[in-house]
């Protein structure tokens, strides 16, 4: 039989259903092939056109079936000329087998007013009973959801193939079959729609493929597997199978999903509420409903200072409580400040430092925004979080509007923090912000002065540490390796700007020759031509010529070459008219140099109109470095 028939094939009135007043009954089953069977006996129907007859009255259960009717289901619209005396010599075959079991218990098929009736005393017909048993379930629907799936289920137990298979009769299969077999899909929908609220969802996704399978054009099937693939924790999943019901509908019919099909796919795409609530707790791990990930790299040791910014950012989250009630509303947080300056080392250790906040996990990604690494695309950056969260890679949608409606589907209402470091313009991660779920912490040297006009997010500008702060770091990184030597520390710390990365390079160097004193390591340091040539290890990473460098790498000719006039004067200020006499541009195009340079921190306002070098790069001033941006011009 077709799998989407999973009856069991009970049978209808026969012993132990309560309330049937004679237990002995024929039974005559048209939900699949014809079954007639009398107790344990298995009674045997002529082929034909008995048995189209059997079936017309046996639909009529109880009721007079005129001989005009009788003879279109037989004969359609070309009857015998005898057709009467032709129909009473089948019902008396009929007779003969149905009566003959009873032993003489009187006829089942009765005759009167002009035509024939099957009783219904003597008679159980299953496609009566589907429909009492149907009934039955629709009055339990409000009172109790459970107790109608069990009638549900026994309704569709009687059911063991397609309608009157088998059977010769053309009218039947078209006016009276479509209507059981209509009413068999609103049974199953219903019994399934109690499933994906009262049960694990995931057991009803093989029972709604086969009914698919069955008759793709089904869209009431397609919205309950899209569903229960989402409630089941596969949003992936379900989102590929809205998009094969939207092609599949497109190619056969010519039309979109209604509006059903397309609500539950725009509700998985911005994390609906509803659909939220209803993922249950125990989903498989497999997709995004369960995995908690625990990305964060490891903090800085020593960390040193940013009290006020941890406070800061302490306070942009819990205001004056202790985080139980924390607000997670899709908030925004940027870190940005210059090369250097601690950016992602802060973000790392607050969020190592509030991992209890986000019971659900902490991701972390760096977008390699200033790096020697082509800086990573939207695409694959929703790519690496998916599969971060537990998606399969290859199951992942292809688009960047799919694959952002996922990442915030898999987020919503989940206690997450994502922290997106090294992120070089806002259009890089706007498909990555997680809605209205979660907290997100960006880094950058560049201000993303739009993620805050269009995302609301809240800035935090990270500057060097003071002098006593940068003192206290280096100390702590040297305390193996050299004793005190208070003079030459605060030297070293000068001439580091306070650029925590640069105190960090500049104490491995130290470590790596115990044997030099401080005072003579400052010495070394102050006789370099290249001042820069103090801060490198061998790895562009910790090269801070290099890591300067990746902020002028984006730059345009014209802010290049400012740059290098700036630095070449030493830091001194300038305004934009001073900036366009030297460039030989308009004051207009000056002052948005000046501001290009500004959003990366390249320059800062000095007063209301002028601009300069920030102190950090003049404490690095380097002649391989300003060639960088000589060249440019």
């Amino acid at each position: 039989m077709p799998s989407t028939y999973r009856g069991a094939g009970t049978q209808a009135g026969t012993r132990g259903h309560k309330g049937d007043r004679d237990v002995q009954r024929i039974v005559v089953r048209l939900l699949g092939a014809l079954d007639v069977s009398y107790g344990t006996e298995r009674l045997t129907v002529p082929a034909g056109r008995p048995r189209a007859l059997l079936a017309a009255l046996a639909l009529r259960h109880g009721e007079l079936v005129p001989v005009e009717e009788i003879t279109e289901r037989l004969w359609g619209a070309d009857p015998p000329a005898a057709a009467r005396t032709t129909v009473r010599g089948h019902v008396k075959r009929l007779r003969r087998v149905l009566d003959a079991a009873r032993d003489g218990a009187g006829s089942v098929v009765d005759g009167e007013r002009g035509g024939y009736r099957l009783s219904r005393d003597r008679v159980t017909v299953d496609t009566t009973e589907f429909r009492d048993r149907a009934r039955g379930a629709t009055a339990l629907r409000a009172a109790r959801p459970d107790a109608e799936a069990v009638a549900l289920d026994r309704a569709l137990d009687l059911w063991r193939g397609p309608a009157l298979e088998g059977i010769d009769a053309p009218s039947l299969h078209r006016d009276v079959v479509p209507s059981l077999e209509e009413l068999r899909l609103r049974v199953v929908h219903r019994r399934i729609a109690i499933g994906l609220e009262l049960e694990d969802p995931a057991d009803h996704i093989p029972r709604l493929r086969e009914m698919l399978a069955a008759d793709p054009l089904q869209e009431r099937f397609w919205a309950q597997l899209i569903l229960a693939l989402y409630r089941s924790g596969r949003p992936a999943e379900a989102l590929r199978e809205y998009a094969r019901c939207r092609r599949l509908l497109g190619e056969r019919l010519g039309v979109d999903p209604g509006r059903e099909v397309r609500e539950l796919h725009q509700q998985i795409l911005v994390g609906g509420p509803a659909l939220t609530a209803a993922v249950r707790p125990g989903a498989p791990a497999g997709g995004l409903g369960r995995y908690v990930p625990r990305q964060l790299p490891a903090d800085d040791v020593p960390f040193v200072g940013r009290s006020d910014e941890l406070a800061a950012l302490d306070g942009e989250l819990l205001g004056d409580g202790d985080g139980r009630a924390m607000d997670f509303t899709g908030r925004v947080l940027l870190l940005d400040g210059p090369a250097g300056v601690g950016k992602t080392a802060l973000a790392v250790h607050w969020a190592n430092r509030r991992r209890e906040l986000f019971p659900d996990g902490q991701i972390y990604l760096d977008l390699a925004g200033f790096s020697t690494r082509r800086p990573m695309s939207a695409d694959d950056a929703l790519h690496a979080l998916l599969v971060g969260l537990g998606a399969a890679g290859h199951d992942l949608p292809a688009g960047t509007y799919e694959r952002s409606a996922l990442l915030r589907s898999a987020l919503a209402g989940r206690r997450i923090l994502l922290v997106l470091d090294n992120v070089l313009r806002p259009e890089q991660i706007r498909p990555l912000l997680p809605g209205p779920a979660g907290i997100t912490l960006v880094t950058s040297r560049n201000q993303l002065r739009g993620l805050v006009v269009r995302n609301g997010a809240r800035r935090l500008t990270l500057t060097p540490l003071g002098l006593e702060q940068a003192v206290v770091l280096l100390q702590a990184l040297l305390s193996d390796t050299h004793g005190t030597e208070p003079d030459s520390l605060r030297e070293l710390a000068a001439l580091c700007g306070g650029l925590p990365l640069a105190l960090r390079i500049l104490a491995e160097r130290a470590a790596l020759r115990p044997e030099v004193s401080l005072a003579r390591l400052v010495g070394e340091i102050r006789g370099e031509r290249e001042p820069l040539g103090t801060f490198q290890l061998g790895e562009d990473s910790t090269d801070l010529r290099t890591v300067m460098s990746w902020s002028l790498r984006g730059l345009t000719d014209a802010a290049a070459r400012l740059h290098n006039v700036l630095a070449q004067n030493a830091g001194v200020p300038v305004c934009p008219a001073d900036a366009a006499a030297v460039l030989g541009v308009p004051e207009r195009t000056a002052a948005l140099l000046l501001d290009e340079l500004a959003q990366i921190h390249l320059v800062e306002r000095h007063s209301s109109d002028r601009y300069r070098l920030p102190p950090v790069f003049l404490a690095h001033r380097d002649r391989r470095l300003q060639a960088m941006t000589a060249g440019r011009a």
